[in-house]
C-alpha cells in the first residue's frame, strides 16, 4: 500500500514537473511576444504593487491611449505584513477636472496577496495618471506618475492580433493606416469592455479551435481531486480560456469585427488566386485607394508638422500609420494571382454559425473565399484561404485587396463612432438630456411670506407701540423692535425649511433597454454647498464621469485660452470620485461649486421582470394596423411605438391590456410622385408629441437616437406610472431630484 501511494505522489511530482518545464519553455521563447502589455511596480520593501496597462510597449516612456475609448489597469498587491486600504488612480486632465477612480482592497493578511481591475474610459484630455496605494486613513504608502503622452486620435483602426505564433505575418493588416498590437489571453480575459479600443482582431481557426479545446477540457477533465491537478491549479491557477472566448464573444456582438482565417496545413491544395482583380473595375479600386492613403497621409503628415511648430513637440496631433508602398509607384504593384492554400471543406463552424445565415463578400471559381457572419451587432469575416503572410517590404495587391475587404465591411457601428470621435465626441452616455429634466422643487411660494410681512407690519409693529405708550414704557421701543424682527425672521427661516434644499440630489435618466439587455442610467449629482457631496449607489453598477468633449488635435484653438504646460503629475484635488467598496459604490463630487452640475453614466445587466410589451405589426402606406400588449404587472403611462417609417402614440397601458393599433393616434412617412420620401422621424414625432405629457424633448431625442442608429428597427418606448432608479438608492428621494424612467423593447413580432 505504501508503494502504490509512493507510485502515485511520485506521478504527482512528475506532471507538476513536466508542468513548470513547459511553463518555462513557452516563457523562454514567446517572452517578447506580447510585449504590448505594460507592466509598472510601485514598492517600499514591504509592500509591492505590479501595476499593468493593456496594449502598451514597455520600451516606451509613456503610455499611449485612445480618446473615448475603456482601458484596463490591473493590480496586483503583494504584503509581508497585515494591509488594509485602496488602489487609486487620479486622472490628471487639464483645466483641473481631475477624477479619481478608486477599489478597497479589504484587508490582506501577512505574507498575502490580492489583484483586481479597473476599467477606466480615456474620455478627458489626460495628461498623466497619478497611481497611489492608499491606507484607510488615506496616508499615501506607494504612488508613482505614469505620464499619457499624445492621443491617438483620427479615423483608423486598432487592429489586434491574437496569434501565439506572433504579428509578424500579419503585418499587412496595418495597412491603410491600421495600427497593429499583439494581444495576449490574459489581456483578452480582462473583458469586453477592456478590449473597447480595438476595432479589429485577426487571427486563425487553429487558435480558436485549440482555445474550444482547452474550454471543453477545462469544463470536463480539470476537476480537482484528480493526479497533480490540484498542485497545477495552485501554482498556475485555472485555465482562463473560457474567459477569453465569453469576452471575445460579447465583443463582436456589441459592434466590433472579428477576421478569422483557414490554417495552413498538410494536405490542403494550393490555387493560384487573386482576389477579383482580374477585373479592371476592381483592380483601378484597390490602386486608387492605396494612392488616395497615402495622399491623404502626406496631408496629414503635413498638418501635424505645422500644428508641432506652433504648440510644440508635445503637441496633440492625428494619428496616421506607416506608408504601404514608401518609395514604390502604386502603378508598379503586382496584380499577378498569389499561390495560396483553399480550404474546400464547409467554413466557419464556430460559435458565430449557429445557423446557416451569411453574407457571401467574395467567391472564386465557385468556392466562398470569404462569408460575414452577423452576430449581434457585430461581424465575425471567416475566409477560406490563410490570412498570414511572410512579411515584405511591399506586398502583392493582393494582400491589399484582403485588408481593403476587412476594413470595407466593419459594422456600422463601428464607423459611426469613429467618424464622431474625430470631431471630438465620444459615445456611451445621454447625459445632455438631463439638462431637459426639471427638478421637483418648483420654486418658492410668495404668499406666506407676504402674510408674514403683513402680520409684521400692519398688526405686530402697532400692537407693540400701542402696548408700550399704554403702559408709558415707549423709551424701550427701539430694544423691542429688533427682538421682535429676530422672531419673525426666525419664522421666516423655519417656514422655509421645507423649500430648502440640504441634501444632494440628481436628475437622471434611467433606461431598460431590453435590445442591448442593458441597465443604463445617466444622472447629474450637484452639492447645495462648495463642501462637495457623497451618495452610495447600489452594488453592482459600473459608473464613471460622462465628460464627452476632447480636443481631436491642436488645429482650430490657435486663439484659445488654452495655456499648455499646467503641472498636474501630483495633483490632490480632483472633481468626482467613484470608489468600489464592498458594500456598494460610493460617489463623491469634492472640488465643485455649489448647485453646479456633475454628470455619471452607469450600466449594469437588466433586472429580471416578468412579461414585456409585445406588438404584432402591418404596416402600410395608409396605417399601421395590428395590436400591443401588456404582459407586464405594471401599468404605463406613456407607450410609443417607432420605427424610421411610422410612429404610433398608444397613451396609457394597464397590466393584461391589448390595444388595436388602428385605434392610436399615428403618423406614417409619405412619398410623392417623384419617388420622395417625406416625413422622417422629426416630422413623424411632431405630428403625434403636441400630446404628450411628459417631457417631450428628452422622449423626442432619446427616441430619435434609437431609430437612427439601428436603421429599420422598430422600438416599444414605455414610461411606468411608478418611477423608481434603484441605483440612486436615497438620493432620488430628496428635495430637487427628479427623473424619468423608460422601457424599451426591439419589435420582434412583424
Amino acid at each position: 500500500m505504501g508503494e502504490m501511494a509512493r507510485g502515485r505522489l511520485d506521478i504527482n511530482k512528475i506532471i507538476v514537473c513536466a508542468v513548470w518545464c513547459i511553463y518555462f519553455m513557452a516563457h523562454f521563447f514567446l517572452a517578447d511576444i506580447y510585449a504590448q502589455e505594460r507592466e509598472e511596480y510601485m514598492g517600499d520593501g514591504r509592500i509591492t504593487v505590479k501595476v499593468t496597462f493593456n496594449y502598451q510597449d514597455e520600451e516606451e516612456e509613456e503610455i499611449t491611449l485612445r480618446a473615448g475609448r475603456d482601458f484596463a489597469v490591473r493590480f496586483e498587491v503583494v504584503v509581508k505584513e497585515e494591509f488594509s486600504g485602496y488602489v487609486n488612480v487620479l486622472m490628471q486632465n487639464e483645466g483641473g477636472e481631475h477624477v479619481l477612480y478608486q477599489q478597497k482592497l479589504g484587508t490582506i493578511p501577512a505574507g498575502g496577496s490580492t489583484s483586481c481591475q479597473m476599467l477606466l474610459p480615456m474620455n478627458l484630455m489626460t495628461e498623466g495618471l497619478y497611481l497611489t496605494l492608499t491606507e484607510e486613513d488615506g496616508t499615501v504608502r506607494l504612488e508613482r506618475t505614469v505620464p499619457v503622452g499624445s492621443v491617438n486620435y483620427g479615423l483608423y483602426e486598432m487592429t489586434g492580433v491574437f496569434d501565439p505564433a506572433g504579428e509578424e505575418e500579419y503585418k499587412h493588416f496595418s495597412s491603410y493606416g491600421a495600427r497593429l498590437v499583439a494581444v495576449s489571453e490574459s489581456e483578452l480575459a480582462c473583458g469586453a469592455q477592456a478590449m473597447d479600443a480595438l476595432e479589429i482582431i485577426v487571427t486563425q481557426e487553429q487558435v480558436l479551435e485549440e482555445l474550444e479545446e482547452r474550454v471543453t477540457k477545462s469544463a470536463s477533465g480539470f476537476e480537482e481531486g484528480k493526479d497533480g491537478v490540484e498542485e497545477i491549479v495552485k501554482l498556475f491557477g485555472q485555465d482562463n480560456a473560457a474567459q477569453v472566448q465569453e469576452s471575445l464573444k460579447e465583443w463582436v456582438a456589441g459592434g466590433k469585427t472579428l477576421v478569422v482565417g483557414a490554417s495552413a496545413g498538410e494536405g490542403k491544395e494550393e490555387e493560384m488566386l487573386n482576389l477579383g482583380l482580374q477585373e479592371k473595375e476592381i483592380l483601378q479600386e484597390v490602386i486608387l485607394s492605396i494612392g488616395n492613403y497615402e495622399a491623404t497621409r502626406e496631408s496629414i503628415l503635413a498638418t501635424n508638422e505645422e500644428i508641432k511648430r506652433q504648440y510644440g513637440s508635445d503637441a496633440r496631433t492625428s494619428y496616421i500609420g506607416d506608408s504601404m508602398i514608401g518609395a514604390v509607384s502604386v502603378n508598379s504593384l503586382s496584380d499577378d494571382a498569389v499561390s495560396v492554400q483553399l480550404k474546400r471543406e464547409e467554413m466557419g463552424q464556430g460559435w458565430w454559425n449557429s445557423g446557416d445565415s451569411y453574407e457571401i463578400l467574395w467567391q472564386e471559381r465557385g468556392i466562398d473565399i470569404l462569408r460575414c457572419y452577423r452576430v449581434g451587432k457585430g461581424n465575425v469575416l471567416v475566409f477560406a484561404i490563410p490570412i498570414t503572410k511572410e512579411q515584405q517590404e511591399v506586398y502583392p495587391l493582393f494582400y491589399y485587396r484582403m485588408v481593403g475587404l476587412v476594413h470595407d465591411n466593419l459594422t456600422q457601428m463601428q464607423l459611426s463612432r469613429q467618424n464622431m470621435e474625430m470631431y471630438g465626441n465620444t459615445k456611451g452616455n445621454r447625459t445632455y438630456l438631463l439638462s431637459y429634466i426639471q427638478t421637483k422643487n418648483a420654486g418658492v411660494s410668495v404668499f406666506p411670506y407676504v402674510v408674514i410681512l403683513m402680520v409684521y407690519i400692519l398688526v405686530l409693529i402697532p400692537a407693540v407701540f400701542i402696548l408700550l405708550r399704554y403702559f408709558r414704557k415707549t423709551k424701550y421701543l427701539w430694544g423691542v423692535l429688533p427682538v421682535l424682527s429676530f422672531f419673525v425672521m426666525a419664522v421666516v427661516y423655519f417656514t422655509g425649511m421645507r423649500t430648502r434644499i440640504v441634501e444632494p440630489y440628481c436628475t437622471y435618466l434611467d433606461i431598460m433597454d431590453y435590445a442591448q439587455e442593458k441597465h443604463f442610467v445617466n444622472f447629474s449629482l450637484s452639492a447645495p454647498t462648495n463642501g462637495g457631496a457623497q451618495i452610495m449607489l447600489k452594488e453592482g453598477y459600473a459608473v464613471r464621469l460622462a465628460q464627452t468633449g476632447f480636443r481631436p488635435y491642436e488645429m482650430g484653438w490657435l486663439n484659445s485660452v488654452y495655456v499648455r504646460g499646467e503641472n498636474v503629475l501630483r495633483a490632490r484635488d480632483y472633481r468626482a470620485a467613484v470608489c468600489v467598496q464592498p458594500e456598494g459604490m460610493k460617489l463623491s463630487v469634492d472640488s465643485s461649486r455649489a448647485f453646479s452640475n456633475t454628470n455619471f453614466a452607469a450600466w449594469t445587466d437588466l433586472p429580471a421582470i416578468g412579461g414585456a410589451l409585445n406588438a404584432k405589426v402591418t404596416a402600410s402606406d395608409k396605417v399601421v394596423a395590428g395590436s400591443i400588449s401588456n404582459t407586464t404587472e405594471m401599468s404605463f403611462r406613456e407607450v410609443y411605438l417607432c420605427n424610421q417609417n411610422y410612429a404610433v402614440c398608444i397613451g396609457k397601458m394597464e397590466p393584461g391590456e391589448e390595444i388595436k393599433l388602428e385605434d392610436c393616434m399615428q403618423s406614417i412617412a409619405w412619398e410623392d410622385e417623384e419617388g420622395y420620401v417625406g416625413g422622417g422621424i422629426y416630422w413623424l414625432l411632431s405630428n403625434i408629441m403636441e400630446e404628450a405629457g411628459m417631457e417631450q424633448r428628452v422622449l423626442y431625442f432619446l427616441i430619435e437616437d434609437y431609430i437612427y442608429e439601428n436603421g429599420e428597427q422598430t422600438f416599444i418606448f414605455a414610461f411606468p406610472v411608478e418611477e423608481e432608479c434603484e441605483l440612486l438608492g436615497d438620493a432620488v428621494n430628496n428635495p430637487g431630484s427628479n427623473g424619468h424612467q423608460v422601457f424599451i423593447w426591439p419589435l420582434e413580432d412583424k
